[in-house]
Order: C-alpha cells, then structure tokens, then sequence
C-alpha cells in the first residue's frame, strides 16, 4: 500500500462514527472474552490488595481523588505552588486551597505517614521541619487553628516543601545523572524523558535540544557499562521546535526534521533505543511524515532502535501500526509503544472548540481499552515491530499476557515512574514467565515537572481511573477488573457517551454548533491553498443594491491590502444624489409573515454560506487581510449568529399569557419596530455585517445594509446570497458608500432604530443625529473600542500567559475591538516574562495571509497604519525600551511587525490604538486595586483578563472592573455566540451584548392583549369548578 494510501486512510478514521466503530471492535475481537484473562486480572487485584509493601503513591490515590474538594485543592497546589517567587501569594494560594477545606476528615483514615503529611502539607515526623512539641504531640489540636495561621511563614514552607515531596513521587531526578543514579539500586531499566512545556522559543528549543544531547551521551556511557540498550531515551517533537503545526509543514521538515535525525544519529551512534512520543491527534500526520522521512535514511536503516509511540484513545491508531510495520520493512525494524493517552479531556475541548466534524478520540474509556486491545492484536500479527505496552490496568496486562502466551520474550511492558510497581510487581506472581517491564522515567526540575505533574494527578485521580479504583476495598474486584467488552456494550446501547460527552455540532442544546476547518489535516490545508487560487481571476464588483436593482454610478478599482498594486474588484459607491431612491415604507409582507417562516429562510442563507465558504475565504484575505485561521473563525461565527437568533426568535415570538386576576387573560406579544439602520465595520466584515442584519430581519424588520467602505465586495457577496435565500429585495437593501453617506443615512427619519458597530465617535455622532431626526424616538445599540487590559500575577503559567498575550494583542494585527492593548505583569516575574515575550514575539510570521503557514497579514489601510507608526514613533521619541518582531517591508505595504513597550501607566495611552502594539506595565501586587481604578478611568469597558490560580482574586478584580467581558487563564479575544454574548459598557458600547439573549429585543416592540372575559356573561371557567 501507498504512502498517500496510508494517509488517506488516516484522514478517513479520524472523524469516523463511534458508534459503528466500536461495534466493529466488539465483533471482531472475541478473544477478549476468554475466561483465563479476567481470573488473571482479577488475582492481579486480589494479590495488589493483600500486598502490604504498597508505595506511598498508591495510598494517596486511594485516599484522595477528584470526587473531594481537598483532593483538587491538593492538585491546585502542586500546579502551581512551586513556582511562585513571592510570599504574599504563596499565602493567598494556600488559604485559598487549604482554608476551609475538610483536612481532618483524611487525617489518620490512611495508613500512610506520607498521605497523612500531604495532608497538611509537611511530615509531622520532623521530615520537613522540626515543630513544636505540643504540635507533635496534638497535631489535630494544632491543625482546628490552622486557618487562623495561614500566613505563618513556617506553615508556608512547610506546605511548599510537602508539595515538593509530592512532586518528586513523579519525576526520576532532577537531571540525567540524578535519574541514572537512582535506578543502580535496584537497577531497572528506563526510557528518559525530559521534562517542559512545549517550546515557545527558540532558547526553549535549545535547552531540550541540549538536554536530550546530554542524555543520550550519558544513558550511552552508562549502557556501555550495563548491556545492549539498557537504559533508552524519548523525544518530543514539540519540545525542539517553537511551532510544531501543520500549517507549519515546511519550516518543520526544513527546521524540526534536521534537528531529530542528529539525535537519532547520536543515538544509533551508542546503539539506544529512542522513541518518538505521541502528542495531539493534529499533530499525528506531521509527525508520521517526519518518522517516515528518518525510517528511509540509509545510514540509520540498520539501527533498529527508531520508535513512535500510538495512542489507543486515537481511533487511527490500527492505521498508524500498519504504517510503521511497512516502515520497519525496510529497515532493521521500528520500536512502537502504545500507550491510552493522557490528554483526552484537551483533544476533546480542543475538537469542539473548533467545531470539528466529530471527536478523533473515544469517548469511553472502556472504548479505549478495547481499541488498545485491537490495536494490541494488529501488532501481535506484524513482523517488523518490536513493541512496549504501556499500561497499569491489570485487565490489560491480563489480555496482552494471554495475546503473547509462549511469545513473552517479544515485547516489553512499560509503567510510569511512580506507577504501576505494584500492579506489576503481583503481576509477576501469577505467570512464569513474565517479559521485561521498563519504566517511563521522566527527568526535570521542579519548575519543569508543574504541568507535567497535574496531568498525572488529574489522570489517576478521575474516578475511572484504574489506579484509583484498584485498591478500594469498597469496590468488587471483577468491577475494577470488568471486561471492556462488557462495559463498552452496555455503554453503545445506553449512548450514555454522546450524552457526556457531546460531539463538537452537539454542544448546544437548541442550536447546531457551526462547523470549522480542519487545521490538523494536511489533505485539507493543500486542497484550500488550491481551491482559493480558482477565485483569482474572478471579476468582483461591489455595487448598492436597492430592491434588488444594482444602483451603479462609477467603478473604482478596489485593491488588496496585501499589495496594493493587486486589483481584486470594482467598486461603485452610492453618490448622495441616489438616496432619494431609498424607499423603506413598501411591502409589509416579512413583518407579517411567521417567525417559522422567517428562520427557514435565514437557514438557508446559513447553509448557502458554508458551501460558498471558498468564496469567502478567498474575499476575507484579499479584500481584508485576514489570514486563513481569522478566514474561518469569520464564516463560523457568521452561521453561529444566525443559527443562534434564529434559536431565540422561535422562542421571543410565542405570546405569553400573563398572570391576571379571576376573569381577564393577558398576553404580551412582540412584534417588528420596523426599519432597521446596520453599520458595519472592516475588520469583522462578515461576522459582525451578517450578526446585525440577521438580528434585524429575524425580528421582522426591514434593513438598510452599510459596511464598511473597504469591505464592499465582501457585503455585497453575502447580500446576494441573502436575497437567494428567500429574503425579499425589498426587504434588505444594500448601501454601499464611504461615511459621508452613512452619516446622511442616520439622519433618515423612517428609521426605528440603528446598530452600528465602530468608533466611539462615530457612535456619539449617530445619537445626535437620531435625536435629532423626527419620526419615532430611535433604537441605537453600539458596540465600540476598549482600551483592554490583563492582570497577571505571579501564580500563572507563563508559557499560557505569552500564549495568551500574542494571541490576544498581535493576532489578525491586533485589528480587533477586544484586542489586548496592555498588559500588567507583577513586578517579581515582569522581567522574566518580558525576555520570554520578546523571544515568542520572534516566532510570529508576518506576511501574506493566503498561505497557511502566516499569522498576521496587513493593516486594513494607509490612514490605519499611519496612525499605528505615529504612536509607536512617539513612544520610541519618549526613550520607552520595547521589543519587536523582527522583519523587513517595504514602507509603501501595509505589513507592521507587532511591538511592545514598557510604560509606567496608563494614562500614557492617548485612546485605542487598533493594531499590534501592546503596552507592558510592572506592578507591585498592592497596588492591584489603584490600577483597576485607573483603567476604569479610561472610561473605556469592553474586555479584560486575568491569569491567576487565586480564584478569589480574580473575582474582586471582576467585581470592580467595568467590563462587559471578563477572562480568566485565557486569551481575551475570539468571543463564542451564545457562550460568550460580546458588549462593552461606558465608552465601549451601549449593549444589549451581541450573540447574547437579550439583542433581539432591541429590534422588537412589546404589545399587551387584555381581555375581560367578564364582559361575555361571566367567568365560565371559575363557574365550572367544583367548589363544593
């Protein structure tokens, strides 16, 4: 079979349905069911239980899980705890995690000593710090006045140092040489891992570069002095290259690529084993392509220790086995372990976010550990894998057993440092012949081992955990140990799954949730670049359309901010002369027809754009600038305002009988205000156009339609689509002009009202003309800039707070009224963090937004980007140090590499600056609460975030900033319809909030219907009763 063969397989598995997917399973694997496995897995269990040289791991788990607060509040702290540089949040984390929790109810319940000092955070057995008498002697007495201490600076260590004794039950040594030192005695063989997040820059890279170098010379010394690839070595690709994406292809076969195989060269060099591992399931074909690549290298063929690790939670992991035997064919074999995976919870998240055609993982464990299982049997039958097993389940252990019966010496088995030496230490009791079981040792320091380490708890304290499950006497050995056969039918049949876990078009309950691009696909990525390059030679033309006749005086030619000599369309702009031909007072046929009606109609437009997404995309990077990812998050957000105000106008629309008194009925009804002025900007040309329109014309309203002069052929593109749909001509009007015309149109006196989406200017100037037009007093519902600030202090991430802080400020050129414009970093990590900023700001691609692999396209225009170099020449002039990305353009383009500025407030921010500059501020944590002052100050109030894991803090910031959406441990931009309804207040806008429930009624009147029943002879249903 193919490569391309393979891949398309691949492409095909992914979004495959469940349900007849794991049918599948159930029928073809019998073999699960045979009775011998189940006794194994079962006297795996009963001799764990009855074995009293558990380790300390074991008895934490069984007394803390996920089902209790103090078992989180523990998680919460180990995350985090350890990195924090200063005292007064060290306190504010602890009373916050450890206040008020139930501690006492876990004292002394566990045998353990290590479980019972984890409690309190510190040994009470003078291992972390030498106590008082009466403490030793009391403890329960000492701990009741434990709130009331919570600031004692020796509490504090002792509960940082009980955290660090938690954490290293995870982690084999602070660096190589301690890891290898630890496993002389005994002396058990090991697969290294360095530990981190993921590389954001290129210092990032380095350092694991040089630490993966560092271990294999070292575990190659070491083996030298033990035997043939004792100890052996796993690699991440995403630790040795800053943007490991599929967008990124070529700069990651050209970068990554190279970087591997000299570690494989090394490797090969002192005969080690090295493994790939498994990452996200986007990532999985990028990294089938670069593993594919190094199996063909000749001067590695005959090294046989090339590995990959598959993950059986993925449902494409039978193709990838079958891709890396072809591979292994052709070389001295491949080395393959396969593991359920770790990040199931994000890869579900992260698919519905992007409205993905359906989750690329199971959604039952039991799902999982009977595709670990298939998987397990398709590898048994390869003949050029050598495979690793990971896993701490006895059932499984049981069943790869029983898969490899006389074959023992052909595999390995593999648990994580910490782990499972219990389960395979009575394992071995049962067989007599027992294979190899290597340990997955990772290798950090403390810093390092924070993320790593929550996962880990979070994995083995979730309650379908196995190694939570396990040792609870509580719980009937044969269910620790059930047949995944067994589960997974009754689950299929129960579809109790897709209620828990709903797929991505299945996230709301009254809506369907839009489908997004498939960003992880490289099929898909190539077939758009060639799909929008058909659209070149299109003539667009842009004109006002009133009752369907295309109003032209003269063309202009439009051209594309990303080179102004592209022509890309024409453009005819309405001359004042043409208002008169504006009639909003014919045909009343929409405000009659039904609400049904109506959404059936907006329906269809909904679907007639997500064919034409093509068309779009195409229209939204050349006439906007947008690069493909804004091009998509565009269209969804289009489908979602409408399906979501059609949602709500099916329900705004039924008459509601009122509460009255005995012998009257009351209804409150709504119907149309009438006409309806929307004004749209560029920088959401069809988001935010189509959100207004829709909004209007759902309720019932006619709709006079002005976007913004530099997206013409956007708007009219999505008119005509409208129109085809079913919505009237007369009904919705297109005006295409510059602001000159817009301004004459708020003056129109038949308009009921006006949504406008812009300046605060512009917004001012259009309340004064509606005031003073005549006619009904008017709606106008604005929605305008932010002056949008994030407080981070020193609990947070920083890898998530530089994430958060480029998305939010640089992303689509920081050309979003949301956009991150300052940041405030707490002084004991601002330096810190400044450095890592500028080192993530290098790895931002600035340049043309048609190919995949750019984040940031141009500036909308010359006055937009004239105004952005005027403050950013005014800041260099003040002598305020900044870092900037690097890159080269011509003065004449409208590309601007995003920038930062040190500043000592925010007073020096002369109003919005609507592009990549972010202005980073120092505080000291008490001064918090003047600072939020000062930016209410600005009067500005549209968006502001925070990271923090002091969850009580971020609520007072909450509770005393002025706007209108609040962001915690996240980025601040990219509001969700109907999830995160989007409005500022202040300066910021006038609300209702868009995409929220109460924007449709600023588009409807309410009407009463009263009806004395009385007046008919009386009240015959209060007559009929039985009153007796």
């Amino acid at each position: 079979m193919s490569t391309e063969t393979y891949f398309k397989d691949l492409q095909k598995l992914k979004y495959r349905d469940e349900t007849s997917l794991v049918s599948d399973l159930i029928q073809n694997h019998d073999w699960i069911n045979e009775k011998i496995i189940s006794q194994n897995a079962e006297e795996i269990v009963k001799n764990c239980r009855q074995d009293k040289n558990k380790t300390r791991l074991d008895n934490f788990f069984l007394e803390y899980g996920l089902s209790n607060q103090e078992g989180i509040a523990l998680m919460c702290l180990a995350e985090s705890l350890l990195r924090i540089p200063d005292n007064e949040t060290c306190d504010e984390i602890i009373e916050e995690k450890i206040g008020g929790k139930k501690w006492l109810a876990h004292f002394n319940s566990s045998p353990s000593l290590f479980v019972n000092a984890t409690t309190f955070g510190l040994f009470l057995a003078e291992q972390v710090v030498e106590l008082d008498k009466k403490i030793s002697a009391n403890p329960i007495s000492w701990i009741q006045g434990l709130t009331s201490r919570l600031g004692d600076p020796i509490l504090r260590e002792a509960i940082k140092k009980g955290m660090e004794i938690l954490s290293e039950e995870f982690v084999s040594g602070i660096d190589i040489d301690d890891a290898l030192n630890k496993f002389d005695h005994p002396r058990i063989p090991c697969s290294f891992d360095m530990l981190g997040e993921a590389a954001r820059t290129k210092s990032d890279v380095d350092f694991f570069f040089n630490a993966y170098e560092e271990a294999i010379r070292k575990v190659g010394e070491k083996n030298a002095l033990l035997s043939k690839s004792f100890h052996e070595i796993s690699i991440k690709l995403s630790a040795i290259h800053p943007r490991y994406e599929a967008t990124k292809k070529e700069r990651v076969m050209d970068e990554l690529l190279e970087r591997v195989y000299q570690l494989c060269v090394q490797s090969a060099a002192h005969d080690i084993a090295l493994t790939i591992d498994a990452e996200e399931q986007d990532r999985l074909e990028l990294s089938l392509h670069l593993i594919e690549n190094l199996a063909s290298r000749k001067d590695l063929k005959d090294w046989g220790g090339l590995g990959l690790a598959i993950q059986a939670y993925g449902k494409r992991a039978p193709v990838v086995v079958k891709f890396a035997d072809k591979l292994g064919a052709n070389r001295n074999g491949m080395m393959m372990r396969l593991v359920k995976g770790a990040y199931w919870d994000q890869e579900v998240k992260i698919h519905q976010v992007k409205g993905a055609a359906d989750l690329p993982v199971f959604t039952s464990k039991s799902f999982t550990d009977l595709n670990y299982l298939s998987t397990a049997k398709i590898i048994s039958k390869t003949k050029n894998l050598r495979p690793y097993f990971a896993t701490h389940n006895a059932h499984t252990i049981a069943a790869i057993m029983h898969l490899y019966e006389g074959r023992e010496d052909q595999f390995e088995f593999q648990r994580i440092y910490g782990m499972g030496d219990l389960t395979y230490r009575n394992a071995k009791k049962i067989y007599s012949d027992f294979p190899l079981t290597r340990v997955y040792a990772p290798v950090g320091s403390k810093k390092e081992l924070l993320p790593y380490l929550v996962r880990r708890l979070l994995e083995n304290g979730a309650n379908s955990s196995f190694v939570n499950k396990y040792l609870s006497k509580d719980i009937p050995i044969r269910e620790v140990v059930k047949n995944p056969i067994e589960i997974a039918t009754k689950n299929l049949s129960g579809k109790n799954f897709l209620k828990q876990v709903p797929r991505p078009k299945k996230i709301f309950s009254d809506r369907e949730n839009s489908q997004g691009f498939d960003f992880g696909d490289l099929l898909e990525i190539e077939n758009l670049s060639t799909n929008l390059t058909a659209f070149e030679k299109n003539d667009f033309y842009a004109c006002s359309l009133l009752n369907g006749e295309e109003i032209i005086d003269t063309y202009e030619d439009k051209f594309s901010p990303i080179d102004q000599s592209k022509k890309i369309g024409r453009v005819s702009y309405l001359s004042k002369d043409n208002l008169s031909k504006i009639n909003l007072n014919n045909n009343n046929e929409w405000k009659n027809s039904s609400a049904e009606n109506r959404i059936e109609i907006l329906k269809k437009a909904a679907q007639l754009l997500e064919k034409n997404s093509n068309l779009f995309y195409s229209l939204l990077v050349n006439e906007a600038g947008k690069s493909l990812k804004d091009c998509d998050a565009e269209v969804r957000e289009s489908i979602d305002f409408i399906n979501y105000y059609c949602s709500q106008a099916s329900k705004i629309f039924e008459a509601k009988e009122l509460e009255s008194p005995s012998g009257e009925r009351n209804f409150l009804v709504v119907a149309p205000k009438g006409n309806f002025l929307c004004i749209s900007p560029w920088n959401f040309p069809m988001a935010i156009f189509i959100g207004q329109i829709v909004a209007a014309l759902v309720t019932g309203n006619k709709v006079l339609a002005k976007p913004a002069e530099d997206t013409s052929l956007i708007a009219f593109q999505i008119v005509k689509i409208f129109h085809e749909a079913g919505v009237p001509e007369s009904v919705l009007h297109l005006i295409i002009g510059g602001k000159d015309i817009g301004n004459e149109l708020t003056k129109f006196n038949e308009l009921n009202g006006v949504a406008f989406t812009g300046s605060t200017a512009a917004a001012k100037s259009i309340n004064l003309n509606l005031a003073k037009s005549e006619g009904p007093i008017k709606t106008l519902i604005a929605e305008t800039g932010g002056q949008n600030a994030m407080f981070v202090d020193s609990s947070s991430l920083k890898e998530q707070v530089i994430d958060d802080v480029i998305k939010s400020a640089f992303y689509s050129s920081g050309q979003r009224c949301s956009a991150l414009r300052v940041v405030f970093i707490q002084e004991d990590i601002a330096q810190e963090y400044w450095e890592y900023l500028n080192e993530a700001m290098q790895e931002i691609k600035v340049g043309d937004p048609q190919k995949p692999s750019t984040d940031i396209g141009p500036i909308i225009n010359k006055t937009s980007i004239s105004k952005l170099q005027d403050h950013v020449a005014k800041l260099k002039k003040a002598g305020k140090e900044f870092i900037e990305t690097k890159g080269d353009f011509d003065k004449e383009t409208f590309f601007m590499n995003p920038i930062a500025f040190k500043i000592d407030s925010v007073k020096e921010i002369d109003g919005e600056k609507f592009g990549p500059i972010l202005h980073f501020i120092s505080y000291k944590s008490s001064e918090l609460d003047g600072l939020i002052d000062e930016v209410n100050a600005t009067g500005f109030g549209l968006t502001m975030g925070v990271h923090s894991r002091v969850l009580d803090k971020a609520k007072q910031i909450f509770d005393k900033a002025n706007v209108g959406n609040f962001y915690l441990n996240r980025d601040i931009v990219g509001a969700v319809v109907g999830v995160q309804p989007f409005g500022g207040q202040g300066l910021s806008g006038t609300g209702p909030k868009a995409g929220g429930p109460n924007y449709l009624h600023s588009f409807i009147t309410e009407k009463t219907f009263t009806d004395n029943v009385m007046a008919t002879g009386g009240n015959i249903d209060l007559l009929t009763k039985n009153n007796e």
